[in-house]
């Protein structure tokens, strides 16, 4: 309303000053400026009036409103275009500032979800950790007392066979060995038991000769009286006969204990023999094991990778030939608590996309062999360009 005012104004007295301008500038052109020459004869002429046009005056100043007119209407013009900018200018102002408004509410309100996403996420990620703390104490306390529980060659042979159950061919040929090195054993239990059966019976028969040798001396006792001579004789017969079975008693002792000592040692060579094969056995099925659980352990890695790379999406003008290397942090089932890129691909909308793509990929593939489950998984992450 003041700039209206000031504009009123000022055109009402512009046009008043032009006005006068302009009478005073018709009478200044209608007079004659030119110096008169000196009449002759001394006769001076009349002064003649110029009668200015009052008609000419009022259609200049007509012309002269017309025009403050038109300037005037094309200032109003102009001042109402500079006043629906400003409005429009204060209303899209107040609608940013709503829009702003609104964002940092978003904003605020996303921040808090995440944060509280994040606190259960981490929460949940304790108690499963306790719970897999508890759980590997309580299976490694059950590997203990199954190790202790397990005494002989039978129980460790079923338990490779229950391990190695997926390796059913390659396992065919190895209890048949284990069948050989079992008869192996029994042989060297029969031996073992033939050898006590000749001791029994060796000492059973020296019991039994000194049993006979001592009736044989009740005998010549009685009959001393009247085979003194003999006696002699036979006394000297029998000590020779004594001296010569103690002889051949004393070398088939020598040569029961060389036979024993032969079967002994054919035993420990045997049981050696049998240790070695053993020892020899569960190394090759533990490699087997160790080559299965890494086929397995890399055939679940690149599930994961798969997942993954089918959940990606490159972001609009990222060079292709890139790729990061992906940490991941799990709970039991395969949901993914946590994501970090620990070597960078050099661009960060790359890896902020690879780190969307596993979030999605939630939860993760699980592996064939449950003991192969890892809380944490690294893998190298390369998309096919």
């Amino acid at each position: 309303m003041k700039l209206r005012k000031f504009i009123d104004n000022f055109t009402s007295t512009t046009l008043a000053v032009m006005v006068h301008v302009a009478v005073l500038g018709i009478l200044v052109l209608s007079l004659d400026w030119s110096t008169p020459s000196a009449p002759s004869g001394g006769k001076v002429e009349p002064v003649k009036a110029v009668v200015v046009d009052e008609s000419q005056v009022a259609e200049e100043i007509e012309q002269i409103k017309k025009r403050e007119e038109r300037k005037r209407r094309e200032q109003e013009k102009r001042t109402k275009d500079l006043k629906r900018e400003a409005q429009k200018a204060r209303e899209q102002r107040r609608a940013e500032e709503k829009r702003l408004s609104e964002l940092q509410r978003r904003l605020a309100e996303d921040k808090r979800n995440r944060d509280d996403r994040a606190r259960k996420q981490q929460e949940e990620a304790a108690e499963a950790l306790a719970e897999i703390k508890r759980q590997q104490a309580k299976e490694l306390e059950e590997l203990k007392r199954l190790k202790r529980e397990e005494s002989d060659v039978e129980k460790r042979r079923l338990a490779d066979e229950a391990a190695l159950a997926l390796l059913a061919a390659q396992h065919k040929a190895l209890a048949e060995e284990k069948r050989n090195i079992e008869e192996a054993k029994r042989r060297a239990q029969a031996e073992r038991k033939r050898v006590e059966e000749q001791t029994r019976r060796a000492k059973a028969a020296q019991e039994a000769e000194q049993k006979r040798l001592a009736a044989l001396a009740a005998a010549v006792a009685t009959k001393a009286a009247d085979e003194k001579r003999r006696k002699e004789a036979a006394e000297k017969k029998r000590k020779a006969e004594e001296k010569r079975k103690k002889e051949e008693e004393a070398k088939r002792k020598a040569e029961e204990q060389r036979k024993r000592a032969e079967a002994e040692e054919r035993r420990k060579l045997e049981e050696a023999a049998l240790r070695e094969q053993l020892a020899l056995e569960q190394a090759q099925l533990d490699a087997q094991s160790a080559r299965l659980r890494d086929r397995y352990l890399a055939e679940y890695i690149d599930q994961i990778r798969a997942t993954v790379s089918r959940n990606w999406i490159r972001p609009t003008g990222t060079p292709k030939g890139l790729k990061c290397t992906v940490k991941v942090t799990q709970i039991p089932g395969g949901e993914v608590v946590r994501v970090v890129i620990t070597k960078s691909s050099g661009n960060l909308a790359f890896d902020r996309s690879v780190e969307t793509a596993v979030l999605k990929s939630s939860p993760l593939p699980q592996p064939k062999d449950p003991s192969l489950f890892a809380r944490e998984i690294i893998f190298e992450f390369e998309p096919e360009d």
